[in-house]
């Protein structure tokens, strides 16, 4: 019996992946992979540049929780699951909507079963280390027609429209010729040039392979002709909702309906098997502007008003703004600006994380701190001869946006952004005004539409130096 949930997990990024490993059974410990040590998921490769993706439940389906799953396709309106573990290896067929196991085959005791994949009208079925591989015929007799070696350990298995592709454990993909079993070629995986290693259970999905990544709860999209991580899918968190027993192994379990275009997932000793949709990309925040310079320098007493502006390409983000004052936080502080003073003497590390709930962007601030009558620098105002200001501040219908810019106009450029970081409004053409420039803007976009009211903050950049200035539009 099949149950719709919509939920998205974009939110669920910094749950340790594999968290719900509290305990270890004791037939587990005929297992002596190295051990993967969980991590928060923007710690792996590539993590805070490549694109994440979120999910959507849209089904779930009952799991055997004894199905130590190392294998999994869909084919032919059935799933078909390799099992590990010695003792208690199979190869079955399953009925999706139940559960039900349909045909069972178990392994010699004396092997470990691993991936499978099905190439034309058989099923192939790899060992962890015994370096065999099995070939069955007859899908529902399960007959084993044919066995082959390999000299790696064997772990996940599918492939293309040429090619077995197989995993070991290790950042290599090893392709090999699905009539002879030898190794026609290889590929090294990698995030942003830094291997990604423990690669488990393969699903080969619209021309990119999807990999599990041992004792995460990730998988990593790979490019096949590169090895290079395009993507990673998140899926910490999936088994939240459920009341699980400490035996339920990490995820591992990758099998698509080409036909009906549906993706499942599940892991080993689950209970659950999830059909998910991918959500849209998530990108990373950038900070784009920020005032003053670093380094600072301030006398005692006085304030200080450091101010970022950030970016981010997803519409539906939502921006947090966290400040700290030499690694400790100000809870009290979540907004785009962050008044600073002193009473004594010091030299502070001011630094702002700006977070959309999957990546973060930051930017640090050296800070002096001096006596009046010792400051040898002048306040960053002066240095840079430009000042921005608006009124009213906030505004309904019409505001007055005040420029002082220096002798220089080259380049001079003014942009309003929302409170994604997106533009809305351009001024790009100022040269030929006379200083202190005033601009009147009525609250429109670049096309003449009226913006919804909130929070705006305008960029205004000459040459090198640059400025912004918070701004609110009430109705």
């Amino acid at each position: 019996m099949s149950k719709k949930i919509n939920r998205t997990g974009s939110a669920l990024v910094f749950i340790i992946a594999g968290i719900f490993i509290v305990g270890v059974l004791p037939t587990l410990a005929q297992i002596d992979k190295e051990e993967c040590v969980p991590q928060a998921f923007h710690l792996f490769p590539g993590a805070d540049s490549l694109p994440v993706y979120g999910y959507t439940i849209i089904n779930e389906f009952d799991h055997d929780s004894s199905a130590f799953t190392q294998g999994l396709i869909y084919e032919h309106d059935a799933l078909y699951e390799g099992t590990g573990l010695f003792g208690s290896s199979s190869l079955r067929k399953v009925e999706l909507e139940t559960g039900t196991i349909l045909k069972i085959r178990n392994l010699d005791n004396s092997y470990f079963g691993e991936g499978i994949t099905m190439w034309n009208d058989t099923i192939i079925q790899l060992t962890w280390q015994n370096h065999i591989g099995f070939v069955y015929i007859e899908l529902d007799t399960f007959q084993l027609i044919d066995s082959f070696f390999y000299s790696t350990e064997g772990w996940g298995l599918t492939h293309d429209d040429t090619c077995l592709i197989m995993s070991d454990g290790t950042p290599r993909l090893h392709y090999l010729d699905p009539h002879t079993f030898d190794e026609v070629g290889y590929i090294d995986v990698n995030a942003e040039g830094t291997p990604v290693t423990h690669l488990n259970e393969l699903e080969y999905i619209q021309g990119k392979i999807y990999a599990n990544v041992w004792y995460c709860d990730s998988i990593a999209i790979i490019e096949p002709q590169t090895g290079d991580v395009t993507g990673w899918l998140n899926l910490a968190g999936i088994l939240a909702d459920h009341d699980i027993s400490l035996q339920a192994n990490v995820l591992n379990g990758i099998a698509y309906d080409h036909q009906d275009v549906r993706l499942f997932v599940t892991g080993k000793l689950w209970p659950t098997l999830f059909e998910i949709e991918v959500d849209p990309i998530n990108y990373p925040p950038e900070i784009i502007a920020s005032s003053p310079p670093s380094p600072c320098y301030i006398i005692t007493d006085s304030v200080l008003l450091l101010e970022v502006l950030a970016q981010d390409p997803d519409p539906e983000d939502s921006l947090l703004y966290i400040w700290s004052i030499d690694g400790v936080v100000d809870t009290s502080a979540h907004d785009t600006c962050y008044l600073y003073s002193s009473s004594t003497v010091t030299i502070d590390t001011i630094m702002v994380r700006v977070d959309d709930g999957m990546f973060y962007d930051s930017l640090m601030w050296v800070v002096v701190v001096s006596n009046a009558g010792v400051v040898t620098e002048l306040p960053w105002e002066n240095q840079t001869g430009l000042s921005l200001c608006s009124y009213p501040n906030p505004f309904t219908t019409q505001c007055v946006v005040k420029i002082q810019d220096p002798e220089s106009k080259n380049q001079m450029k003014l942009n309003i952004y929302d409170a994604s970081g997106r533009v809305v409004r351009s001024f790009n053409d100022l040269t030929n005004y006379h200083s202190p420039i005033e601009i009147y803007w009525d609250g429109t976009d670049n096309f003449g539409n009226e913006i919804t009211p909130g929070v705006y903050f305008m960029r205004l950049q000459i040459d090198n130096s640059q400025i912004i200035h918070k701004i609110i539009l009430i109705h």
